[in-house]
């Protein structure tokens, strides 16, 4: 009796913590940052030409960015190898109120993968496992074409130069591709403008553990106060299925650009 009176909640609660767990659907397991279910979901699936593991399969999901042991100071406990260049082209404006000298901390760390200058299974610590495999093809998130090269993620997930004229299936990551030139992009890693320096930034009045401050919607810097990739967006937080009305990896919905004026006074 007294084992099943301890038995039963414990199941109960279980129960409990799935179902609010699938309620949200914000999840990492299963979505685009999930490297080890996009490894295999093709095969047999509506992308076609995929058959098997398309990069190294580790067997697992943390591991493609995080490790407990020998990782990066770059971002939390982080697993991934550096990128490759040190070359990126950045924002630059007559109206531009920081400095930009280039990525580091945390938006380097997205960049190790988002840059295209290395593979997205380029990990510096493989897990111990016998059941990993290696595919001997690493690819990079780069556009296709013939100068990209064999190991470019854009010979099929780019609807231009994609597999089979584009129609192959595969979904088109394009905008995923940032590659080394960021002019066109939010720039990273400069810092907030104080009010003394630009009174048309809100300034986030909450300490953020990332040692920097946050507004309430989750947006925030981080040290330094500098404005990373993070800022805006959270890797492990997807709703992909818009459960929360808000675009994919974003910390906030940019419905009529609340995102955006989270920061800015316009």
């Amino acid at each position: 009796m007294k084992r099943g009176r301890i038995f039963i909640p414990i199941v109960s609660a279980g129960i409990v913590i799935l179902a609010a767990i699938s309620a949200t659907g914000n999840s990492m397991i299963g979505s685009k940052h999930d490297l080890g279910y996009l490894n295999q979901r093709a095969f047999g699936s509506e992308v076609g030409p995929m058959q098997g593991a398309a990069y190294n399969d580790y067997k697992e999901i943390c591991v493609y960015c995080h490790t407990p042991h020998n990782a990066d100071t770059i971002a939390p406990l982080w697993n991934r190898q550096s990128p490759s260049t040190t070359s990126y082209k950045v924002y630059s404006s007559p109206n531009f109120d920081s400095q930009n000298n280039g990525p580091d901390g945390i938006s380097l760390a997205c960049l190790s993968c988002h840059d295209g200058t290395v593979a997205v299974d380029a990990v510096l610590t493989q897990p111990k496992s016998r059941e990993i495999i290696d595919t001997g093809v690493h690819y990079k998130m780069k556009p296709g074409g013939a100068e990209a090269g064999g190991d470019a993620c854009g010979k099929c997930h780019s609807r231009s130069s994609g597999a089979y004229g584009g129609l192959s299936g595969a979904h088109d990551a394009t905008l995923k591709y940032l590659e080394t030139d960021l002019t066109n992009d939010h720039p990273v890693s400069m810092s907030l403008p104080s009010y003394n320096i630009d009174p048309g930034f809100n300034q986030p009045t909450i300490p953020s553990k990332d040692g920097g401050r946050a507004f309430p919607n989750g947006v925030k810097t981080f040290a330094g106060d500098k404005v990373q990739c993070a800022s805006c967006h959270n890797p492990h937080d997807p709703d992909e299925k818009n459960s929360d009305g808000r675009d994919p990896f974003l910390r906030t919905s940019n419905k009529y650009s609340a995102l955006c004026l989270t920061c800015h006074q316009k």
